[in-house]
């Protein structure tokens, strides 16, 4: 059992345990303090009950009073009223009278005591009628005739009460078990699945094991569980990345033991061997420095900076730069600018590396002497960019995989790529806030389409207080 848990059931029986005691002793002082103004109020009627009779019997004699006693029969307080002659000691109405209790009152009376209680009349003929209330000694309510164990529970004997008072610890048990179960069993729950995680089991899932609970511990679970499912995703991708470059690496390092092995075997072709060394080594250079960027890219913390760059001549620049890759086979790049400038937040660097990765792959996969073309258009807030090949394009089935790192959906046979251009190419435009997806053009060819967002144009009071700011800081430069 979990210290916590101790805790909790400890803090819920005592809580609970208090509340009793204090609900009980409350009801015992609220009863209590009821109890006391209505014996009072009780006091002050049968005072008057007294006054009135001996009024009556004053002036009209006994039988008038017989009557009037009568009359109020239907009073509870009448059975305490008691009128009784001093001759035979007798009720004149023949209720039973208590002579101990009778002999108070006469030594009361011949005391010459008084209280609103007692009252002696005397009828015409001399004879002493007592007037008194019963047990008109006591000057407080019934209690209880020694401290109970239960305020507000009268029982008697005592085993009475310890029985009760059981049963309400119990129960006060009971409910503290469940009220601290509930709550440090989601954490039981956690802390298995922690230690679960944490030994490397990354199918770990707790959720389903929180039953029907809507609450923060419920919620925490939920989070949990999103926890494992981002990091099983993260291991598995890095023992993705771990198996494909080990395999990329080991065929580029195969060719060079096979032309190192050449080398001494054929010194006379020295300069044709070099040359096939100095390609496999560009090959892994150029792996290597993809692998560096894709790490970049995705981690989360990686800061990149931003500025404002005008896009017409940045996608210019960039289809000038290819146009001598596209000659070498016969293609031709056909640019459709916007027709008026367009200014993003960009980091011109990864940009170009993403954009010149989707152009290459045109260019690779478009048959010799066909047309490449590379459209620009704004929508609203929004820059549309369609770069479209007359390649033979990709199955349905792999184009929501090509932008998947080292992954190739290679239609036209040939694979002599690292896979990794898309796959950066994605994470740049991601970076940018913007998208980037694929999909095939009848007759026949692939489009990429680049969606990237366009900030709202600065009103001439902006750049004004721009420009200012800006000669300020070239002025303090100067000086």
């Amino acid at each position: 059992m979990s210290r916590l848990f101790l805790k909790i059931f400890s803090i819920f029986c005592l809580v609970i345990i208090a509340s009793i005691v204090i609900a009980t002793f409350s009801f015992w002082v609220v009863q209590t303090t009821v109890a006391d103004v209505q014996f009072r109020q009780q006091r002050n009627f049968q005072a008057s009950m007294i006054n009135t009779s001996v009024d009556i019997f004053s002036k009209r004699g006994e039988e008038e009073l017989v009557n009037l006693l009568k009359d109020w029969q239907h009073m509870s307080a009448i059975s305490n009223l008691l009128v009784v002659r001093s001759d035979d000691h007798r009720d004149i109405l023949n209720r039973p009278v208590d002579e101990h209790e009778l002999e108070q009152v006469i030594a009361f009376t011949s005391q010459k005591q008084s209280s609103p209680l007692i009252s002696v009349a005397t009828d015409a003929w001399g004879q002493e009628y007592y007037f008194y209330i019963r047990n008109w000694q006591q000057s407080t309510p019934n209690v209880l005739p020694r401290p109970p164990l239960i305020p507000g529970l009268p029982l008697a004997p005592v085993w009475h009460e310890l029985i009760v008072l059981t049963l309400i610890v119990l129960a006060g048990l009971a409910a503290a078990y469940i009220l601290a179960n509930y709550i440090s069993k989601p954490i039981r729950i956690l802390q298995q699945g922690f230690r679960s995680l944490a030994s490397g089991n990354l199918d770990t899932r707790i959720q389903r094991n929180m039953g029907k609970r809507q609450d923060e511990l419920a919620f925490l679970a939920i989070d949990f569980d999103e926890m494992a499912d981002q990091l099983q995703q993260l291991v598995e991708k890095e023992r993705h990345l771990l198996h494909h470059v080990s395999h990329e690496m080991r065929s580029p390092l195969a060719r060079m033991q096979a032309i190192l092995g050449l080398i001494q075997q054929q010194p006379a072709k020295l300069d044709k061997h070099l040359g096939k060394l100095d390609n496999e080594l560009r090959r892994m250079d150029n792996l290597v420095g993809e692998l560096l960027t894709l790490a970049r890219l995705e981690n989360k913390t990686t800061q990149i900076q931003y500025e404002d760059l005008l896009f017409n001549d940045f996608i210019a620049n960039l289809v000038a730069d290819s146009v001598p890759l596209a000659e070498e086979k016969q293609q031709l790049l056909q640019l459709n600018a916007c027709s008026k400038p367009i200014v993003i937040s960009a980091n011109e660097g990864y940009l170009y590396q993403a954009f010149d990765n989707v152009l290459r792959n045109a260019i690779k996969y478009s048959p010799q002497g066909s047309v490449i073309n590379i459209s620009c258009s704004l929508n609203k807030q929004e820059l549309l960019v369609n770069i479209t090949d007359n390649g033979v394009g990709v199955d349905e089935a792999q184009l929501p995989h090509i932008f998947t790192a080292f992954y190739r959906a290679d239609s036209s046979g040939t694979s002599n790529g690292t896979g990794l251009g898309l796959a950066i190419a994605k994470h740049v435009i991601e970076q940018h806030q913007g998208s980037i997806t694929a999909k095939n053009v009848l007759p026949h060819g692939l489009q990429m389409v680049f969606k990237l967002p366009v900030p709202k144009a600065k009103s001439a009071r902006q750049q004004k207080h721009q420009q200012a700011q800006a000669n300020a800081i070239d002025g303090n430069t100067t000086a």
